[in-house]
């Protein structure tokens, strides 16, 4: 009598989930020490706290053995936050993953169509196939100054574009009082909201004290003040996920690619796949850093020197000052404009546009 088969005992556990606003679906998959994969059937929950329960319930009885389950979502707008949160609190392993992550894995498998169930099963494989990283909350004071950074932002976008389309206005012909006054209102109205979300801000950081401190550092840098430190450290999370500079240089779209091909070479450019909102608040302490700080002075003369224009000079500035913040923010200590690194410095290089 042959001996009984036996099965190769589960190296991990995946659920993938592909959310929405009002339903999510979820497949459960497992990889064992051989490399192979199996998926289960898909399953659709509510969106709510009924259904992440339900979630739970479902992938604990997926499990036969003792082995590390981890969920893989994608995010998607805010929908999956409330889920997040959810399986953070609930201390299970989870990674929140960036939509073009998601997308370029997508199209390095055979799969065309696309529908909820295979983008959950989608999900499932991604988390089976790779080392994915750990999705650490935010504390309440980050998840805060988050807010009041973003809403900042959007606030002086607006009252930007209604003073233009104010000026513009009143220069027209025969413009109209009562337009005008509309337009002045409205203004106003921007104005007072931006005094109301300054106000909540300096009153978050009076609560914090050590964020307040470490903030300190940030703005100790000639170039960056508060407004510019606050995005910074909103919208990276305090660093918490960043293991080193290329991370964060890549996280914001500020890392360097190149095209090249046989004997035609493309070039060098940023990569601008990242976090816009911090690419949007490093231009002007880039240029301001360009009048006040010594140090980016002279790296900026250097790269021009080499390049006839000047925007990719700026770009590396914006560059080094994002990288600066990380590491006073990682170290904890303020800006020393005399401090010189024992290790030798690494290539100076910038985009050509």
């Amino acid at each position: 009598m042959p001996p009984a088969r036996t099965v190769p005992a589960p190296l991990k556990y995946v659920v993938g989930i592909d959310i929405a606003k009002d339903t999510f679906v979820a497949c459960f998959g497992r990889i064992d020490l051989h490399q192979h994969m199996s998926f289960g059937k898909e399953i659709t929950f509510a969106n709510t706290l009924a259904g992440f329960a339900a979630l739970l319930a479902w992938a604990s009885k997926q499990q036969g053995v003792d082995a590390p389950c981890w969920f893989v979502v994608e995010a998607t707008g805010v929908y999956y936050e409330e889920l997040a949160y959810f399986l953070a609190d609930q201390a299970q392993a989870l990674s929140v993953l960036l939509p073009n992550k998601v997308k370029h894995f997508a199209q390095s498998t055979e799969q065309k169509s696309k529908t909820d169930q295979l983008d959950a099963r989608l999900l499932c494989r991604f988390g089976l196939e790779r080392a994915l990283p750990a999705w650490q909350p935010p504390t309440p004071a980050l998840r805060q100054l988050r807010a009041l950074s973003r809403e900042r932002q959007s606030l002086t976008q607006q009252a930007a574009r209604l003073k233009t389309q104010r000026h513009a206005y009143e220069h027209s012909y025969q413009p109209d009082a009562r337009t005008l006054d509309r337009l002045n209102n409205r203004l106003h109205l921007l104005e007072q909201q931006l005094h109301a979300v300054d106000h909540d801000l300096a009153a978050l950081l009076a609560t914090e004290p050590e964020l307040a401190r470490k903030l300190a550092h940030l703005t100790s840098v000639p170039g960056i003040g508060l407004t510019t430190a606050l995005v910074v450290v909103a919208e990276t999370n305090g660093f918490v996920l960043m293991e080193n500079e290329r991370q964060l240089a890549s996280y914001a779209g500020l890392d360097v690619v190149q095209r090249q091909s046989g004997l035609s070479a493309g070039a060098t450019r940023i990569s601008r796949r990242g976090n816009v909102r911090l690419r949007t608040a490093l231009y002007l302490p880039a240029v301001s850093s360009l009048r006040y700080n010594p140090q980016q002075i002279a790296f900026y003369a250097r790269l021009r020197a080499r390049q006839p224009s000047g925007k990719p000079g700026v770009i590396a500035v914006m560059r080094k000052l994002l990288l600066l913040c990380y590491s006073l923010w990682k170290n904890d200590c303020a800006y020393d404009p005399h401090y010189h690194p024992a290790r030798c410095p690494e290539k100076e290089v910038a985009p050509a546009s």
